[in-house]
């Protein structure tokens, strides 16, 4: 009968199921009716679906909960703008009336010592003789960030209102519109007001600016005072979530001079940048990306990228991420030209990246919560974030308490374990347990029979 026991426990582990799917606690503290979390790596791991479309979040009371998929994109910003501000120095300069300000003529020259400025009329004479409007000359310099506003300080005009306009110039010849601006300083015994700033039309990479009065109080107008400030609009590294797939194969059509590497991803994974780390230095050479999903299928072609690995002055510099719209594919294949840089007799490894979306989710009902990932759910509670959250904005998510995943143990499951090939067939598991019940049944039958005999024998 101990025998017998032992067949059927080893029964039981032959047939229970590898982990093709898996379960993620929800740590939610308080009792909040929304809740944001950001899927990790291994959720992506156990899909079996390109889009998280086998995905599902119940309840303790086993219940789904609506939830809302939020691209990466949409809560994390990809640029930054940082203000900058310089001094200018300001160029007087006295004109006569002029109908257009195309009829001034300036040539600027600086010296080592000396900086000078000739100004030439359209009647070719210089004339600073009569009384006008008072214009200046402001030099930002060769290369600069987009020019936004100025903020400028003066003498002169206190108590009134001035309208200024300022044109801009690449070549201090022709000269551009870019902007009017009113400046106020006035102040009285227990106030002040002041009005100090001139903003563009539009941001300028523009050289050159004039700053010209056009009231007739402006004859009294004294520039003393000017700060360029700049927008500095950086890109922000994204988050990336990256997997390092298998290198099945290698093989080289020596005819055509082309080396093909193969890999295989065991995952669903939303590719959207490949990272290609060559295996020897100062390495230059281009790729072809190709994927397929089955053997028996063409190659289909996704781009080609420029890679390398350079050493300089003890420092190893590799090429950037290749970038790609977002691919999930099982197969994926490097192709290198011997006649454009070829391959060594290593080989490179291949690593797929993307941006991991968050899931925002009702927590309706009593917890512990549950998210289910890799299963074939009839019905996946999945639904848009605007029916999920009346008067949706990306700010009001950004607002929500955030809830972290972590990966349940069980027999079956656990946290050390690698989640099988998705891409495999899943396993009938219903047929396996029809025919592991009735070869249970037949053992079972036998130890009694077994057991019987061996007592009629012994009497």
């Amino acid at each position: 009968m101990k025998n017998t026991q032992l067949m059927i426990a080893g029964l039981l582990v032959v047939l229970m199921p590898p982990a093709m799917a898996a379960s993620f606690k929800l740590d939610a503290n308080g009792n909040e009716p929304f809740y944001q979390t950001n899927i990790s790596k291994e959720v992506y791991q156990y899909t079996h679906s390109s889009s998280l479309q086998d995905l599902t979040i119940q309840n303790a009371s086993g219940e789904q909960v609506p939830y809302a998929l939020i691209p990466y994109e949409d809560l994390h910003p990809q640029t930054t703008t940082h203000q900058d501000s310089k001094p200018l120095i300001i160029y007087p300069i006295k004109e006569s009336a002029l109908d257009n300000p195309n009829e001034l003529r300036i040539h600027l020259q600086k010296g080592a010592g000396n900086t000078s400025l000739d100004i030439v009329s359209s009647d070719g004479e210089a004339d600073a003789s009569k009384k006008a409007n008072a214009i200046y000359l402001l030099d930002a310099g060769k290369k600069h960030a987009p020019l936004e506003t100025i903020s400028v300080d003066w003498q002169g005009v206190d108590g009134k209102l001035l309208t200024l306009e300022v044109l801009t110039s690449h070549d201090l010849q022709n000269w551009s519109h870019a902007g009017n601006a009113v400046l106020l300083k006035t102040a009285n015994a227990n106030n002040s007001i002041l009005q100090n700033t001139i903003s563009l039309d539009s941001p300028t990479e523009a050289r050159y600016l004039q700053i010209r009065a056009i009231e007739p109080n402006g004859t009294s107008f004294k520039l003393t005072k000017t700060n360029a400030e700049y927008s500095k609009v950086q890109s922000i590294a994204p988050q990336l979530v990256l997997q390092t797939i298998q290198l099945l194969a290698r093989s080289e059509d020596t005819k055509n001079g082309l080396v093909n590497i193969d890999f295989e991803s065991a995952g669903h994974f939303p590719a959207s940048y490949l990272q290609i780390k060559l295996p020897q230095n100062n390495t230059i050479t281009n790729a072809t990306i190709q994927v397929r999903n089955n053997t028996n299928e063409p190659w289909e072609y996704l781009t080609t990228a420029s890679v390398y690995r350079l050493m300089q002055q003890g420092k190893t510099f590799t090429s950037p991420d290749v970038v790609l719209s977002p691919t999930v594919a099982r197969y994926w294949r490097l192709q290198f030209n011997q006649a454009s840089g070829g391959i060594g007799a290593e080989n490179p490894s291949l690593s797929l990246g993307w941006l991991p979306s968050t899931v925002v989710w009702n927590a309706r009902g009593q917890a512990p919560f549950t998210l289910h990932v890799g299963e074939k759910p009839s019905i996946v509670n999945n639904i848009s974030i605007a029916s999920l959250i009346p008067d949706y904005k990306i700010e009001k998510i950004q607002t929500l308490a955030k809830s972290s995943l972590t990966l349940e143990v069980s027999a079956n499951n656990t946290s050390t374990e690698q989640a099988a090939n998705t891409w495999t067939a899943p396993i009938d598991y219903k047929r396996w347990l029809l025919w592991g019940g009735l070869l249970l049944g037949v053992l079972l039958l036998a130890g009694m029979a077994f057991s019987l005999l061996k007592t009629d024998t012994k009497e």
